[in-house]
């Protein structure tokens, strides 16, 4: 047990909202819900115990980050630390995928143009100006799989690094399969920084991610945590490192309607939540960020969870987009939304970047410099809610009253199991 206070948070949720995620699960898959297989009391008693017993032994040895959703942190890849600082696009180059991995969330059957916060690039040169007028500091490009279009691609990394400069990081997800020399050289050539594999696609082959190492500044690694691949993995984690891999980064599998199929299949056991994940690949991830440090292996590995995702990934888009229409006198919060005090009282608005406007609410127009035009516009999510005189001194303090917590503060810690 460590001896100071842990730098984890035990996660609680109370039942109101419990029941409320539960409905919300129900509602997204509808009649398969019923299929669905729900941990347990039992199995939710062994779980808790045994992860807590890992994040204790973690609290002491490794570096927790980003109001406890994210573990180790000592050794993040650029990429993702451009991702936490909430300055990072990720730009969807095409829709498609040679890939058949059964954990993929999405679909990859999508013909249609480059894609990022539900808005199409078609040209290099106007998302180029888009980074630059949003000040981003870290660009990625997705699909799909990138290398299946890889002029377009191409075209989009050197676009950005023209533009942009070095002050851009710049990098790239892909499964491999269609690496070669001379397009590792082109990657190279037009400003990739960093190249992250999904090597889940090849069953853990590192041919063509050798084919980076000493061409590519940073090489990472990607992949879900897959519970039965958990002694492969380990074996890997050791060729990663000899090979010159610099990061390993391992998601928490989660449910969507397009692997719905395959994880119902595997007999995973899932976990209720903002969305419905797999128990057994948190713990995974946590048992094999404890392998490597137990080991001393050198490869940073980084478990980057569900809820890192879902409250720092969202948080990172409203505050973009909130701090383009923040008035004098305004704060933006922590989970990016608008806060504006009155003589009585407070309310919160949240902000969304469009490419049209819906013409419902206010709303401030940015022209790029290619003269394109977007659209921000501002979002009522409260009336105006009243405020005591204690209530306002510990909100200006920092330490806001229970009910407006979840406007100023990101939720802390792992999910809770139920």
């Amino acid at each position: 047990m460590p001896s100071s206070p842990p730098s984890h948070v035990e996660p609680y949720l109370n039942k109101s909202i419990q029941l409320r995620q539960i409905e919300s699960n129900r509602r997204e898959y509808g009649r398969q819900y019923d299929v669905l297989t729900f941990a347990g009391s039992g199995q939710l008693v062994a779980a808790v115990a045994e992860r807590k017993e890992l994040l204790h032994w973690l609290d002491q040895r490794a570096c927790f980050g980003y109001a406890g959703t994210k573990v180790d942190c000592s050794g993040l890849s650029p990429g993702c630390r451009r991702c936490g600082e909430g300055n990072w696009s990720c730009l969807f180059v095409n829709g498609r995928c040679n890939g058949h991995c059964f954990y993929c969330p999405t679909a990859q059957d999508d013909n249609g143009p480059p894609v990022t916060n539900g808005l199409a690039f078609t040209s290099p040169e106007e998302y180029a100006a888009y980074v630059a007028a949003l000040g981003f500091s870290g660009v990625s490009i997705s699909g799909g799989e990138p290398l299946l279009t890889p002029n377009l691609t191409l075209a989009f990394l050197s676009a950005v690094r023209k533009r942009c400069g070095e002050g851009v990081h710049l990098w790239l997800y892909t499964n491999g399969t269609l690496l070669t020399v001379g397009l590792c050289n082109s990657l190279r050539d037009a400003g990739l920084d960093e190249i992250r594999f999904d090597l889940g696609a090849v069953r853990y082959n590192l041919k063509k991610l050798r084919l980076a190492v000493g061409c590519i500044p940073t090489v990472t690694v990607e992949i879900p945590a897959v519970p039965e691949d958990e002694g492969l993995l380990k074996r890997k984690m050791i060729e990663m490192a000899e090979a010159g891999v610099n990061h390993l980064n391992l998601h928490q599998m989660r449910l969507t309607p397009y692997n719905f199929g395959p994880l119902t299949e595997r007999g995973y056991v899932f976990l209720h939540g903002e969305k419905v994940t797999v128990l057994e690949s948190e713990l995974c991830a946590l048992r094999m960020v404890c392998f490597g440090l137990e080991h001393g292996i050198p490869l940073p590995v980084n478990y980057c969870s569900f809820p890192y995702k879902w409250r720092f990934q969202q948080a990172a888009a409203r505050r973009r987009a909130a701090l383009a229409v923040c008035a004098s006198g305004e704060v933006v919060t922590e989970p990016g939304y608008l806060r504006t005090l009155s003589t009585t009282g407070v309310r919160y608005w949240e902000a969304a970047l469009l490419e049209n406007p819906s013409y419902g609410y206010p709303f401030e127009k940015i022209v790029l410099e290619t003269g394109r035009a977007l659209y921000v516009e501002r979002r009522p999510l409260t009336l105006e809610l009243e405020l005591s005189d204690t209530d306002r001194t510990a909100l200006e303090a920092g330490q806001p009253p229970e009910r407006v917590a979840g406007f100023e503060r990101i939720e802390v810690g792992l999910a809770e199991y139920f």
